[in-house]
C-alpha cells in the first residue's frame, strides 16, 4: 500500500499535496477570487526526525522492495488462513494474530520506504505490492460481511481491484495518494479489529461503515480523475459535495437515534471542508464552487446539529431552538461570503461554524437527557459564532507548522485512546472540551489585552 500509493513526483500526483485547510468558507472564497496570490519564497528546512529515520532505514535496509513484497505476501497468505480458520491458535489466537499483522504491515511500511529512498519503483512493484494485500483484504471482507451493509464493502473491494488493473495497464501513470494510503490502512486495522470483536466499544459496525464510504469515495475520485472523466478544477467541487452529502447522512442517523455516528459524519465533513479550499488553491475551482460550498456548510454545520436538536426533543421546543440554530449559522455564511474582502486568511472573525455546528452536535450527543445543559452549550456556540471581534487561528494555517501537526497527530492518538478506552462519550467529552478551549482561549486573551490597555492608559 505505502510504496504504490507514495511513489512518484509531485507533478504525477491527484490529491497527494492536499493540505489542511479552513474550517469556514473563507479559505475556498480566498482560493477562488485570489488564485495568482504572491506566496513567499520557501526557505529550507531541515529534515524533521520522520524523515530522517526514513532516509536512514532506506539506506541501511539491503533488500530489493520485490523481495520485501514477497516477504508481505509470504505472511498475509497464512494470516488470512488463520483469520478464516476461527480454531486455529486457542487461547493465544489473538497475539498469534497481532503479531502477524503488526509484522505484514512492517513489511508493508519498509517496503514502501525503501522503493521511495532508493528510486526502485517499477510497474511490476507496485503491482506485486498491491497483489500481496488481496487475501488479507477479501479475508476480512468475507468476516466481516455479516454485520456489514453491502454497499460500501463491496465497491471498497471492486475499487481496490480495479486501480491494481489500472497499475498493470499503467493508465494515467501513477495511482498514488497518502491520502487514500492512510484511509485504506485505516479501513483495513478497522476491519480486522471489527472481524476478532477487539475495541468494541469504538469500532461498532456504524463506525467501519462510514470508513469504508470515506475511503470509497477518495478512491472513486482518483479512479475519475485518472481515466480523465473528472477534471482537476472540479475535485474541489467534488469535495464540497461530500461534504454536504455528510451532512444530509448525519440527519438520516440522528432521525434513527445513531447520534454517535451523526457526529463522526460531521467531523469527517469538517475534514472535507477544510480539503475542499486546499484542491480550488492548488487546481482551481468552477464559478458556482464558493457557495456550493457555503450550501454545504450549511447543511452540514447548520441543519444537520439543527435537525438532531429536533430529534431529541421532538416538538415545539425542540423545533424552534433547532431551527434558530441552522439560521443562525447559514446567516454567518451568508455575512461572510458578502464581506469577504474583510477577512483575515490566517484568522477567523468568531469560532467558525464547523466548530460551533460540532458543539452543538457533541453537546446533543453527549446530553440529550438534559436539555437544560444541552441548550446552554448550544447558546455558548452561538456566541462564540458571533464574537467577531475576536480572532482564532486559522487552522488548516496553523497546521503548516511541523510542530503543530505533531500536536495534532498526538492529539488524535489520545482521542482515539480515550474511546477505545472510556468509550464514546469519552472521546465525545474530549472533542467538546478541546472546542471549547479553542473557543474561549482568544476571548479570554482579548478581554486580558484590553485590561491591560485600560491599566495602562493615562489617567485623566
Amino acid at each position: 500500500m505505502t510504496r504504490a500509493d507514495d511513489a512518484g513526483s509531485g507533478q504525477n500526483s491527484e490529491l497527494h499535496a492536499i493540505e489542511p485547510a479552513a474550517l469556514d468558507s473563507t479559505a475556498r472564497t480566498d482560493a477562488m477570487t485570489a488564485p495568482d496570490a504572491p506566496i513567499q519564497a520557501a526557505t529550507p528546512l531541515r529534515a524533521g526526525p520522520v524523515r530522517r529515520f526514513e532516509r536512514a532505514l532506506g539506506e541501511r535496509v539491503k533488500l530489493h522492495p520485490n523481495r520485501l513484497s514477497a516477504l508481505k505476501l509470504l505472511i498475509a497468505l497464512p494470516l488470512s488462513f488463520v483469520l478464516l480458520r476461527g480454531d486455529l491458535g486457542g487461547s493465544g489466537r489473538p497475539l498469534l494474530i497481532a503479531l502477524m499483522f503488526g509484522a505484514y504491515a512492517t513489511l508493508d511500511y519498509v517496503d514502501g520506504v525503501v522503493a521511495r529512498e532508493r528510486k526502485l519503483h517499477t510497474v511490476f512493484g507496485r503491482v506485486f505490492d498491491r497483489v500481496a494485500e488481496i487475501p488479507l483484504l477479501f479475508a476480512l471482507a468475507w468476516l466481516t460481511i455479516a454485520v456489514l451493509p453491502d454497499p460500501p464493502l463491496l465497491l471498497k473491494l471492486g475499487l481496490d481491484v480495479f486501480l491494481l488493473l489500472l497499475h498493470a495497464r499503467g493508465v494515467g501513470g501513477i495511482l498514488h495518494n497518502r491520502l487514500r494510503t492512510t484511509t485504506s490502512y485505516i479501513s483495513l486495522v478497522a476491519l480486522l479489529l471489527l472481524s476478532q470483536g477487539w475495541a468494541e466499544r469504538l469500532v461498532t459496525p456504524e463506525f467501519v461503515t462510514v470508513l469504508l464510504w470515506i475511503n470509497t469515495g477518495i478512491s472513486l475520485t482518483l479512479v475519475l480523475r485518472r481515466l480523465h472523466i473528472l477534471s482537476r478544477s472540479r475535485i474541489a467541487d467534488a469535495l464540497s459535495l461530500s461534504n454536504g452529502a455528510c451532512g444530509v447522512m448525519a440527519m438520516i442517523f440522528a432521525n434513527r437515534g445513531q447520534l454517535d455516528v451523526s457526529l463522526l459524519l460531521l467531523t469527517l465533513g469538517a475534514a472535507l471542508d477544510g480539503m475542499d479550499g486546499a484542491a480550488a488553491r492548488r487546481w482551481g475551482g468552477s464559478k458556482y464552487g464558493v457557495y456550493m460550498d457555503d450550501v454545504a456548510d450549511g447543511v452540514s454545520y447548520g441543519m444537520a446539529p439543527g435537525f438532531a436538536l429536533y430529534a431529541t426533543n421532538r416538538g415545539f421546543e425542540g423545533a424552534l431552538v433547532g431551527g434558530l440554530f441552522a439560521l443562525f449559522v447559514i446567516t454567518r455564511l451568508t455575512f461572510f461570503t458578502l464581506n469577504k474582502s474583510s477577512s483575515d486568511p490566517g484568522y477567523f472573525r468568531g469560532v467558525p461554524s464547523p466548530a460551533g455546528g460540532l458543539v452543538a452536535m457533541s453537546s446533543v450527543a453527549l446530553f440529550h437527557t438534559q436539555p437544560l445543559v444541552v441548550g446552554f452549550l448550544v447558546g455558548i456556540a452561538c456566541a462564540l459564532m458571533v464574537a467577531f471581534d475576536v480572532q482564532h487561528r486559522h487552522l488548516g494555517h496553523a497546521l503548516a507548522s511541523r510542530r503543530v501537526r505533531a500536536y495534532g497527530v498526538a492529539f488524535v492518538g489520545v482521542l482515539l485512546l480515550s474511546a477505545a478506552l472510556g468509550g464514546f462519550r469519552t472521546g465525545v467529552g474530549l472533542v467538546l472540551l478541546t472546542l471549547l478551549v479553542y473557543g474561549f482561549v482568544p476571548s479570554f486573551a482579548a478581554f486580558g489585552r484590553v485590561l491591560a490597555e485600560r491599566r495602562n492608559s493615562p489617567r485623566r
